[in-house]
């Protein structure tokens, strides 16, 4: 018996449904792979906002007052002084990243938000001075902590008033201020996310030394 091949119309059949197959995983590759994109994205915002929120956290935890006066010395200022969208104080936790730096463990830190000019969004910014100067509130290099900040609040907790202040100025005209550290700040950051829709993260952090010591 003669074998029979395949007809014309069998082949285009055929490759019409190939043709069909191929372009349905074409495109369910496509969207696989932008959903693995977006995941990462999210994700890695995610990663970036809790580093953030976390250094910050830590920062503010080791803000401190000094009591101590040394006419011989170079003034060091200590200070605090917290407003609604920018913090700037002296704390502890300096690291020497040179080897024998003449550096010691206090300096100068500020957040707030400015426009970063690489991708000219509004972003939050970390300034950093080691050692300290008889201006805590000026000077350091400021390097962009976290980019695409919509907001930054700040709120300071009152222990003997029990409330949270706008405000905590320890150089200001309120001698209660003057003399201690607010117990515990709030933080409150809007980042925009990997969908480019705004997201609020909210958080607290205890400062440890909120009494003046003597150095």
């Amino acid at each position: 018996m003669k074998a029979r091949g395949f007809s014309l119309l069998e082949l285009l059949v055929a490759a019409s449904l190939l043709a069909i197959i191929g372009g349905m995983l074409v495109q369910s590759l496509s969207t696989s792979i932008d959903t693995k994109e977006a995941v990462e994205g999210t994700s890695n915002r995610f990663h970036l906002v809790r580093s953030a929120m976390s250094r910050m956290v830590d920062e503010i935890s080791q803000a401190y007052l000094s009591t101590h006066v040394a006419s011989m010395e170079a003034r060091s200022e200590t200070g605090f002084l917290g407003e609604r969208a920018q913090l700037t104080f002296t704390a502890f936790g300096y690291v020497p990243r040179v080897a024998d730096e003449k550096k010691g463990d206090a300096r100068q830190l500020a957040y707030y938000l400015d426009t970063d000019p690489k991708t000219q969004t509004q972003s939050l910014f970390r300034r950093e001075q080691a050692n300290l100067d008889d201006n805590f509130d000026e000077g350091g290099r400021p390097l962009v902590l976290l980019s695409d900040v919509r907001e930054l609040t700040f709120e300071y907790w009152d222990a003997s008033k029990e409330d949270w202040l706008e405000k905590w100025d320890t150089k200001g005209s309120d001698p209660a201020q003057a003399s201690k550290l607010p117990v515990r700040v709030r933080i409150k950051l809007v980042a925009v996310m990997a969908d480019d829709e705004p997201m609020t993260f909210m958080t607290q952090t205890k400062i440890w030394l909120p009494t003046p010591i003597k150095l």
